[in-house]
This record gives C-alpha cells, sequence and structure tokens, in this order.
C-alpha cells in the first residue's frame, strides 16, 4: 500500500527547503512515494491526489508570506469551488495534513512562528483534512545588512540553523508519521 505525499514550500532564504528536504528524507524511509515542490511549480497540483500534504514556509511577522497567503486563499477559493468546504468541516478519511514554519530569533523567537502554523493548519482544516502536526523549526535569519539579528534575539546565537540536528529530528518525525499513516491506511483497506 503505497503512501503518495505531496511537500510544498516556500524558501526565500533557503532554511524551509532545507526542512522540506529533511521531511522528504524521512517519509521516503517510511517508504512514501513523494513529490517535493517549490510553492510557485504548484499551482494547479490536486491536493486530493495525495494521502498526506505537508506545507511550509518561513515566518514573516508572525504572518505567512504574502505567496503562501494567496496559495491557501486559491485553496479555499477551490475548496469552494467543488462544494467540499461545508459547515463543521468534517474530516475527509485518508487526507491528512503537516504544516512545518521556519523562524528566525531577532525577537520573539516561536512566539512569532506559532501563529503561521495556526493559519496554515486552519486552512487544511477547512478543506477537510486531519492536521497531523505542526512543526517549528529555528533558521538563521538571512540579512546581510544586520549579521546582528543571529546572536543577539531571545534564541541567542542562531548562526548556521537549522543545523543537522534540527533537521534530524524533522526526518524522524517525518519517519515516524510515514509508518503510521502507511497502517492507518492499510487499516482502511481492509474494512
Amino acid at each position: 500500500m503505497t503512501l503518495r505525499a505531496l511537500v510544498v514550500y516556500y524558501s526565500p532564504g533557503g532554511n524551509t527547503k532545507r526542512t522540506a528536504e529533511a521531511l522528504c528524507r524521512g517519509l521516503e524511509r517510511g517508504e512514501a512515494e513523494v513529490t517535493l515542490l517549490p510553492l510557485h511549480r504548484a499551482r494547479g497540483v490536486a491536493l486530493d491526489d495525495y494521502d498526506l500534504v505537508c506545507l511550509g514556509c518561513p515566518s514573516y511577522h508572525f504572518s505567512p508570506p504574502a505567496p503562501v497567503r494567496r496559495a491557501l486563499e486559491h485553496w479555499i477559493a477551490e475548496g469552494n469551488a467543488k462544494g467540499s468546504i461545508v459547515p463543521n468541516c468534517p474530516r475527509r478519511p485518508g487526507r491528512t495534513a503537516v504544516v512545518f514554519v521556519t523562524y528566525g530569533g531577532p525577537h520573539t523567537g516561536i512566539e512569532e512562528a506559532t501563529p503561521v502554523g495556526d493559519v496554515l493548519a486552519q486552512t487544511f482544516r477547512h478543506l477537510g483534512y486531519d492536521v497531523r502536526a505542526a512543526w517549528y523549526t529555528v533558521g538563521e535569519f538571512h540579512d546581510n545588512m544586520n549579521p546582528r539579528l543571529n546572536l543577539y534575539g531571545r534564541l541567542g546565537d542562531i548562526r548556521g540553523r537549522p543545523n543537522a540536528h534540527d533537521l534530524g529530528v524533522i526526518e524522524t518525525n517525518a519517519y515516524g508519521l510515514a509508518c503510521v499513516l502507511k497502517h492507518e491506511k492499510g487499516m482502511r483497506a481492509e474494512r
């Protein structure tokens, strides 16, 4: 029983892309068939063709970046047009989502990222997906004009992050998720 997974990311600085690649490695270790796409190439992809949809982006001032917001609005409009967004947002069997957010530490750290994860997750919940996880990964802030931002925020020195440990956590979590989802898909097929 093949688990089909789609991993979509928006990553102007590279942190979210590296996180998405680690997520893919974990899913593939769990024997999932994975499609990895940057956000600009995901337009027109049918989310419902996948058992698992993962969406990741950085946190920009405790909000998703504008291209991600536009994609979310597009998917909601598509869901409305298909009639799949209905009162009470019932979960659609076999439709699972994971959201992942990268964030830096120049201001308040993860408190800036969790609202982004909430927005991404709520979009999938409206589409009837079972949101299994919201993963948050520290990433070095890319601002050549002010390198001090990576040294003196609430998180301390975050240069070089996400590091091997950060990415290993994502990979391990994704592997575990793939194993669970494959088992659940097999159980549904037996019914």
